[in-house]
């Protein structure tokens, strides 16, 4: 089996998603994992695919070329040595929310790195000044306690709202 990673990303338009997802079913491809969103009027998609059969980066970029060229599509592939589903032991949903102002993203990051915790998913969203930013992490071990503490100095230092709750049923 082989793998790829698949990123385009171009204005944001009806059938984009329509059209590359039909573009890989047609050579063969099953989407493995996947991200498609929005971001400030341009469309983004990252995904892994996999395929039985002997194929290259290069030739998923050519059956992506004509949808590419209809959504002036910007893309990147590449193959993957090896993929691993990772099974975290804790998974933490955190939002945080206040008034938008640089470095937000920075101080939760690190505060999270520094106990350990790996992001697995971030999207933040502007919504006039408010700033809004959810994030999903997971960890090896229970860091609940130790997090909610970080994470209330961090309130008061950066003068933002923060939530957290654990994921109950981690394994899908």
């Amino acid at each position: 089996m082989k793998f790829f990673i698949l990123s385009l990303f171009g204005k944001d338009r009806p059938g984009i998603v329509a059209g590359v997802s039909k573009a890989l079913y047609s050579l063969g491809l099953n989407l493995e994992d996947s991200s498609m969103t929005r971001l400030n009027g341009e469309f983004t998609i990252m995904l892994i695919v996999s395929s039985d059969k002997d194929i290259t980066a290069e030739d998923i970029l050519q059956s992506l070329k004509e949808v590419g060229q209809n959504f002036e599509l910007f893309m990147v592939c590449r193959e993957l040595e090896e993929v691993t589903y990772a099974l975290p032991q804790e998974i933490y949903r955190i939002v945080v929310f206040g008034s938008d102002r640089p470095g937000i993203v920075y101080h939760v990051s690190q505060t999270l790195a520094n106990l350990g915790l790996n992001i697995s998913d971030l999207r933040t969203e502007k919504r006039g000044g408010l700033y809004v930013m959810v994030i999903e992490a997971e960890a090896e071990r229970d860091v609940y306690n130790e997090l909610q503490g970080k994470l209330e100095k961090l309130k008061e230092l950066i003068g933002v709202d923060i939530s957290i709750e654990r994921e109950e049923g981690a394994e899908l």
